[in-house]
């Protein structure tokens, strides 16, 4: 079975346009804290896994549609002041924040990903760079200002969206980055496109070649996140105290596509659209998933506390019945997270209180 069925191409090339209502009243005014709290939002690097995290947050966004009684899907950027991510969570939150897409807009775009690029299997066990780019192009064009839409988001009120990427100058020195949609006081936004940003976060030598970029006297290289920053929970929480010293968190939604354990082994059949991943690629997968579990270990022992019932982790924890890698299809993927949806149904519940709750406080005049 392909991977998600596309519209036809022209659809894809056409731009559309979402009209929302005024925010939702309060439903659990006992549950509030005065004035509106920070809406925060990280996605981690799944390498070549993603579709998991965007079927996690629809899920969620389904329940708060449910319980406010809204007629639509809640926009994503409507409802987080900040956005994070890192590889192909960068991606993720490029394309709802930056983008302002839907869910399932992303979903769509996301799938498009698949087909064309994670299909694609160089030699040494890497993806090819150039359908990626390709890919990338026509998402700029149907949803931003054309192929070289700028990070920087022009929108009056953006959803602060940001993406983990290192930078290598010529002498080797290796420096974190966030590479930002908007400017702060003491940097300002990068003077890159979207494509770039997307390439720099997922730039994985094991995944793909890494993109260099000239600013017309230096040259550099950018390559992903690193081990301390596949997730990028500490980067969003150090970010949004720092933009806003004095507001308090309202929630802080850290998604995963899976734990070590979820990622399998290749099944003993392939078929062309669902080709095997080379061990140099599982291997890399296993350890972006330990490496982002070990940070959320560390935000939770250093920030529980402060975070208490305002943060909240989604990622499945236990394989595929078979332990065969499941490949990114959302129906496969939808059939894998039921049951992991159905044991964390409690907190799930706190977590839709809360966002009903910030949301109930949050006006145009306040948002941003």
């Amino acid at each position: 079975m392909a991977a998600r069925a596309l519209a036809p191409r022209p659809s894809f090339s056409s731009k559309p346009r979402y009209n929302r209502g005024q925010p939702t009243q309060n439903a659990y005014p006992s549950m509030t804290v005065p004035g509106p709290g920070l809406r925060l939002l990280a996605f981690d690097d799944g390498g070549a896994r993603g579709f998991t995290m965007l079927l996690l947050l629809r899920d969620v966004l389904r329940k708060v549609q449910q319980s406010d009684g809204l007629p639509v899907l809640p926009m994503p950027c409507e409802y987080f002041d900040i956005i994070a991510g890192s590889g192909t969570g960068g991606l993720i939150a490029l394309l709802l924040g930056r983008l302002r897409m839907s869910v399932e807009d992303a979903i769509e775009c996301y799938a498009r990903v698949v087909a064309h690029v994670f299909t694609q299997i160089k030699a040494d066990g890497s993806f090819r760079a150039t359908p990626f780019e390709k890919v990338l192009r026509e998402i700029s064009y149907r949803f931003g200002d054309g192929g070289e839409t700028a990070i920087s988001d022009p929108h009056p009120f953006p959803c602060k969206t940001f993406v983990c990427a290192r930078e290598v100058n010529g002498s080797g020195n290796v420096k974190m980055s966030k590479l930002r949609t908007y400017a702060i006081s003491t940097e300002p936004a990068p003077h890159i496109t979207l494509l770039q940003a997307a390439r720099a976060t997922m730039g994985n030598p094991t995944f793909f070649k890494p993109m260099s970029v000239s600013n017309g006297v230096n040259s550099s290289t950018l390559l992903d996140a690193g081990d301390d920053y596949y997730n990028p929970v500490f980067a969003l929480f150090d970010e949004a105290l720092s933009i806003y010293p004095s507001r308090h968190i309202g929630y802080l939604l850290s998604i995963g596509p899976g734990t070590a354990v979820t990622v399998g082994e290749n099944p003993s059949h392939w078929f062309a659209n669902r080709p095997k991943l080379p061990p140099s690629v599982i291997s890399a997968l296993c350890h972006l998933a330990d490496c982002c579990d070990r940070t959320a270990s560390a935000f939770e022992k250093q920030h529980g506390q402060y975070c208490d019932e305002r943060y909240f982790r989604l990622t499945p924890s236990r394989p595929a019945p078979d332990g065969r890698i499941l490949w990114e299809q959302e129906e496969e993927l939808k059939e894998f997270i039921a049951p992991y949806l159905a044991t964390i149904r409690g907190q799930l519940e706190f977590l839709v209180v809360a966002i009903m709750n910030e949301q109930a406080l949050v006006t145009p005049r306040h948002r941003r």
